[in-house]
């Protein structure tokens, strides 16, 4: 590895699994010291164990990303451990498609507090460790819901548009902070966790509907957020990255 983001903290979101436990690994194999939040502290033990087994430096962080006070004290806790945050992966996301008009209130709400409240929390908590830090870059987990129509995935699709709307406001507003926001969009990625809602057909569907032949890993993601964390896109502000295999634009 280069060592390219040496000297970096970075807060991962739904950091233990996935995408977001790529990410992390990704992070900490280039020289950050990573803080892996994650709901079930067994998770994040399990993820910042490895990384420190293979030589990382990371802590596992325990909390929901739907409430305020638990991001403020994860940043913190990770502030007080290796410095201020200086990158932070909105990740974490909890879904559930199906008919809107079936779908009922508690739902709806732990999908806008988790996927966008949680974005929100983010910002608020990290933006000031940046701002001592003198810089930053944020990185939103977005997805290619937020620009297609998606049938039983309306809740999904407006709470991804929300991620992605908050992603050039942020960049807007925290630019002149030396702050810089972007959004990755994943495409089809085959994760655990997608593994429970989707079968080996169902995969095979998806995989015949992106150009490029392939479902994507997470690692593919984890590629992207590492260019966006980095000093190479230290001019790229305000974008979301589609990381799909040109599946989106197949759609439309």
């Amino acid at each position: 590895m280069s060592g390219r983001l040496e000297g970096r903290v970075a807060l991962v979101t739904g950091g233990g699994r996935g995408i977001g436990r790529a990410i992390s690994e990704a992070f900490a194999r280039e020289g950050a010291a990573v803080g892996v939040l994650d709901l079930k502290s067994e998770i994040a033990d399990a993820a910042a164990d490895g990384i420190k087994a293979a030589g990382g430096r990371a802590i596992p962080l325990t909390g929901n990303v739907a409430k305020r006070a638990d991001l403020f004290a994860a940043a913190e806790m990770l502030k007080d451990t290796f410095g201020p945050v200086t990158v932070l992966v909105n990740n974490a996301m909890w879904n559930r498609y199906g008919s809107l008009l079936e779908q009922d209130e508690a739902t709806i709400g732990r999908m806008i507090d988790v996927g966008f409240k949680g974005v929100i929390w983010g910002y608020q908590a990290v933006v000031p460790q940046m701002q001592e830090a003198g810089a930053g870059s944020i990185i939103n987990i977005a997805s290619p819901a937020a620009l297609i129509a998606m049938r039983h995935g309306i809740m999904y699709s407006a709470v991804k548009a929300a991620v992605q709307a908050s992603t050039r406001s942020a960049a807007a507003e925290f630019g002149p902070m030396n702050i810089r926001v972007n959004a990755i969009a994943p495409g089809s990625t085959r994760t655990d966790g997608a593994n429970l809602v989707v079968d080996e057909e169902g995969w095979e569907r998806r995989r015949q509907k992106v150009p490029l032949g392939r479902l994507g890993e997470p690692e593919d993601i984890a590629n992207a957020a590492l260019f966006l964390a980095g000093a190479e896109s230290g001019w790229v502000s305000g974008d979301m990255m589609l990381v799909d295999g040109a599946m989106t634009f197949a759609f439309l």
